[in-house]
């Protein structure tokens, strides 16, 4: 069933991440005795792990090909050197780096052979050194450092608000270098959820249910990115209180919800018109079908978390309110 990449792992959320420099537990020198850039050294917390970087890293690889796009705001798209799960990573137009490997958990040996400096984890599953992956210590000995987005870690629920987002930006704008950059990009984030917002004026959240329908069986999706967008957009899960990402229920769940939208997400490439059909046969006697409220949206672009999070965001709030 392709319910989505991140929803088939165990993920969990991050002690949230914070920049530590300047702060009373950040290291005061370099951890190697190499010369410190400008600015460095910074670290950063991520699942209980920290990171100290020297100086901004040069050979990233990517757990998510269109993280690229948040690399790319803080003018760092260069700096990629590979990605893994290529097979399934619809890569972004002009992204020409290397596939380290097509697992989606890389494989220890891969991700070591690229030699990243920094290897920016779509999830901690693809840096918990089980199932034959490597584990921060792995990446630590071979001179690399581990970054985990969106607080997807492991064993806790991970972050169900926007700013987990801010966080990755204003965390990588230290990490990279760029601090005013990454604070400059966030302002215009935030304006711009304000003005999607801003879009349900003064009647209440719409109710939506975020949904996957394949094979014949219908999975709610909650928790973390999904609940974060409809946050933003001034809308309302209502499966918000399932306790996981995913879970398969019935239609019935759906029509007795009776939503006033739905999120329709696919996982294939050109998959947004199926994606809508289908939860407009299985939802037809839904006010959200009556009102010609379904929307699709792309997981593949949802599990990229950072700036197409609030590109989401936009999008469900005038799917929604209108334009």
């Amino acid at each position: 069933m392709p319910v989505p990449r991140r929803s088939r792992l165990a993920v969990g959320a991050v002690v949230v991440a914070m920049t530590l420099a300047g702060c009373g537990d950040a290291p005061t020198a370099p951890a190697s005795g190499t010369p410190a850039a400008a600015g460095f050294p910074v670290s950063v917390i991520r699942c209980g792990h920290v990171s100290t970087f020297t100086a901004p890293p040069e050979r990233v690889v990517l757990g998510w090909a269109t993280s690229v796009r948040t690399l790319d705001a803080l003018g760092m798209a260069r700096k990629v050197t590979g990605y893994v799960s290529g097979a399934n990573a619809q890569l972004p137009a002009g992204f020409t780096a290397t596939e380290v490997s097509p697992d989606f958990k890389p494989a220890k040996e891969a991700l070591l052979a690229a030699r990243p400096d920094l290897f920016l984890a779509n999830d901690e599953n693809q840096l918990s050194g089980a199932e034959g992956t490597a584990g921060w210590a792995d990446l630590e000995a071979v001179g690399g450092k581990g970054f985990v987005l969106g607080g997807y870690c492991l064993d806790t629920p991970a972050p169900a608000t926007l700013d987990a987002v801010y966080t990755d930006i204003r965390d990588l704008g230290a990490v990279f270098g760029v601090r005013d950059r990454a604070d400059t990009i966030v302002a215009d984030l935030t304006r711009r959820v304000s003005a999607a917002a801003a879009k349900r004026g003064t009647v209440a959240p719409a109710r939506v249910a975020v949904v996957q329908v394949y094979d014949g069986k219908v999975y709610a999706l909650a928790g973390s990115y999904y609940n974060a967008i409809l946050d933003g957009a001034g809308l309302t899960n209502v499966f918000a209180s399932l306790g996981q990402n995913f879970a398969e229920i019935s239609p019935e769940q759906v029509l007795t919800a009776k939503p006033d939208a739905i999120v329709a997400v696919h996982e294939e490439a050109g998959g947004a018109g199926a994606a809508v059909d289908a939860a407009r046969t299985a939802f037809a006697a839904t006010p959200a079908v009556a009102a010609g409220k379904v929307v699709a949206m792309s997981n593949v672009d949802i599990s990229g978390g950072g700036v197409d999070i609030v590109d989401l965001v936009e999008q469900a709030a005038t799917a929604v309110y209108g334009p």
